[in-house]
């Protein structure tokens, strides 16, 4: 499965990234949401898209939400993860109500993030 992990902290792409590979996942990296647009769309148009976005809400340039609002523009229906420090997410200009798959606070250890993620990509039937 192929990740986008689109945070401005190097220490938490560096971590999550190796957590990620560990649990098998392929990780694509970017530093803010702009990055993260242009990667996506470069992954979809070589035949290996992104199939879940993990992204920081606070980035410069572009916030998660509005990430997921061009996304969304895009018609691109991803899984999104949006992972925060605050634990008020405001949905910024062009976001999408309802569009974001889980929201999880920072700090977040490694492990809980690989448990997040197979939660956003099993089968809708095996949610709980």
């Amino acid at each position: 499965m192929h990740i986008l992990l689109a945070d401005d902290e190097t220490g938490f792409r560096f971590s999550a990234s190796i957590a990620l590979r560990g649990a098998g996942y392929r990780v694509t990296v970017a530093r803010d949401g702009r990055e993260a647009f242009a990667r996506i769309m470069q992954a979809r148009a070589t035949g290996d898209p992104v199939q879940i976005l993990v992204t920081d809400q606070q980035m410069p340039g572009m916030t998660g939400t509005e990430l997921v609002g061009l996304l969304r523009a895009w018609g691109i229906q991803i899984p999104v993860v949006v992972v925060t420090a605050s634990r008020n997410l405001s949905p910024g200009p062009g976001s999408c109500p309802g569009s974001i798959s889980e929201l999880i606070e920072k700090p977040i250890e490694p492990q809980d993030l690989v448990a997040c993620l197979k939660r956003v990509a099993a089968p809708a039937e095996y949610r709980a």
